[in-house]
Formats: C-alpha cells, sequence, structure tokens
C-alpha cells in the first residue's frame, strides 16, 4: 500500500461518513468481528426494498471502520438484492485495498455481514 493510500484511510478511520445513529431507520443491526472484536451497529432507512439511508456507530480497527464507513454509502440506493451479491471483492474495491490478509478479512466483511443481517430482519 502507497503512503498516499495509507494516509487517506487514516483519515477515513478517524473521521468516518455516516456515524452516529440515524433519527429515522427501519431496521438496525448489531455486528461483532471475532477478528479483533469489532463492534457496530448498522441502521438502514428503506423504502420498497432499496436502502434509502444507512448510518453506524461503534468500535472498531481501520479496516473495520474504514470498509463500514464506504459501505454505508455504497449501499445507498441499492437494493436488498444487490446487497446481497456483495462479497470480498467488492469490499477490496470500495476501500481501495488489493489484498486483505487472511487474519484481517473478518474486519473487512464486519460492515457487510451486519447490513446483510439488518436486511435479512427487515424482510421479516
Amino acid at each position: 500500500m502507497d503512503e498516499d493510500k495509507y494516509y487517506e484511510l487514516i483519515d477515513i478511520y478517524k473521521n468516518p461518513e455516516h456515524a452516529g445513529k440515524l433519527q429515522d431507520f427501519d431496521v438496525s443491526e448489531e455486528g461483532y468481528s471475532t477478528s479483533c472484536g469489532d463492534t457496530f451497529n448498522v441502521y438502514l432507512k428503506m423504502e420498497n426494498g432499496t436502502i434509502k439511508e444507512a448510518s453506524f456507530e461503534g468500535n472498531g480497527c481501520i479496516i473495520s471502520t474504514v470498509s463500514i464507513s464506504k459501505l454505508c454509502s455504497e449501499v445507498v440506493g441499492k437494493s436488498s438484492d444487490k446487497v446481497n451479491s456483495m462479497g470480498l471483492e467488492d469490499v477490496k474495491r470500495i476501500i481501495g485495498i488489493d489484498h486483505i490478509s487472511a487474519s484481517r478479512v473478518g474486519c473487512a466483511l464486519v460492515g457487510l455481514e451486519t447490513i446483510k443481517k439488518a436486511l435479512a430482519k427487515y424482510k421479516l
């Protein structure tokens, strides 16, 4: 990873977008990464099966925090089906990292997995 990318990720970690609880949300879910103990709550505002707003609260390492922050931007305007088809390659593209070590994959995916759990809960 080049130095510019490193500092970009540090900046996002320190000042994540979409941090904080939505005032008006339809579904929330708590997620936990066993990789390093990261814990997040995700809040989604839905309309006709599409995510209209997304936010999060919680604490995590740089990888999980950057991932969930950028995912909240990425999923807005997407359908549940589109989000549910996303995986690790999508997360790597979204955060701009080509390689995530095996020990950090759980950190990278905790946000996406939590959003997917929230969507499943919303459908119930």
